[in-house]
């Protein structure tokens, strides 16, 4: 995007995310997330019933299958004051269930985008951790770093689901790292970008990784995309090396393709206010109460 205008203010977003846009001069609901990568993506019904003709095509990996493709163009949109030149993609699924489309915080024109998350309740801590941009020019995330003592995890926040999600590859270099295993009995599916869904297992660590305040010890792994989870154990109650219904793991090497990658969900942060992304200092703050024990 390229902006005629540029805002300086922050924008601290309403409860559900959502804020009101105008392209082609139609008022537009967009749901802002800190999770979309690339151009801004509207739900196939909104493309239709603004009679858009796709003048480009992108494709998404999403590791099984073949790659999943959209199409777009180059619309003017008016965000307040500015007014801003961007891609608009759309594919067969849903962008957003909330809302006519979803909008990266990367996007918007601001210095500080702040997403409010819960009542504050007692006495509130400051968490800062280092903004990073994830990926391409054209296929930017926003997020942050969780270190594991050798190559670090990208890292972003995503309300749209509870868990925090690693694909098979990356599950086995965390696994075989800080012990992790499979809890039997977990099999579900998480959805990803566009609808997509893929299935997954739950990854508990018995060393957590630790963001700053924040204990990570819980994963959804997308078991067998990108890669096999084979490597990783399954838990056994009776192993003498853990507690009664912990885990225990694999220490052979990681194989397939590793993305070192990690999406935050929601539960992570249940504890905390708001989230803030600050584009000037270069710093996501999290302002939280006491974590749960």
């Amino acid at each position: 995007m390229i902006p005629d205008e540029v805002s300086t203010e922050e924008l601290v977003l309403p409860p559900d995310h959502i804020i009101t846009v105008t392209i082609d001069g139609v008022p537009l609901r967009l749901e802002v997330t800190a999770e979309a990568s690339g151009p801004l993506a509207v739900n196939p019904q909104i493309a239709e019933r603004m009679g858009w003709q796709a003048t480009f095509k992108r494709y998404w990996d999403f590791g099984e299958g073949e790659p999943f493709k959209t199409v777009g163009l180059l619309r003017t949109m008016r965000l307040g004051d500015t007014t801003l030149y961007a891609q608009v993609v759309w594919g067969t699924g849903w962008a957003s269930k909330q809302a006519d489309g979803v909008i990266g915080v990367h996007q918007l024109p601001y210095e500080r985008v702040t997403f409010p998350i819960n009542a504050v309740q007692g006495e509130q801590t400051v968490q800062r951790l280092p903004l990073i941009r994830i990926g391409g020019r054209n296929n930017t995330t926003i997020g942050t770093r969780v270190e594991t003592g050798q190559r670090p995890l990208s890292a972003f926040f995503t309300f749209e689901r509870g868990v925090n999600v690693l694909t098979a590859p990356t599950a086995e270099f965390i696994a075989t790292r800080f012990d992790g295993g499979f809890l039997p009995g977990s099999d579900g599916v998480v959805e990803l970008d566009y609808g997509v869904q893929r299935k997954t297992r739950t990854m508990r660590l018995a060393r957590p990784l630790q963001l700053g305040d924040l204990m990570i010890d819980h994963f959804a792994v997308r078991y067998s995309d990108y890669g096999s989870a084979k490597r990783v154990g399954e838990i056994a109650p009776d192993d003498p090396r853990f507690k009664a219904n912990e885990i225990i793991v694999s220490r052979r090497k990681p194989k397939g393709r590793v993305d070192y990658l990690t999406r935050l969900g929601r539960d992570l942060i249940a504890h905390c206010s708001a989230l803030t992304y600050d584009f000037e200092l270069e710093e996501i703050r999290l302002t939280c109460g006491a974590a749960p024990h």
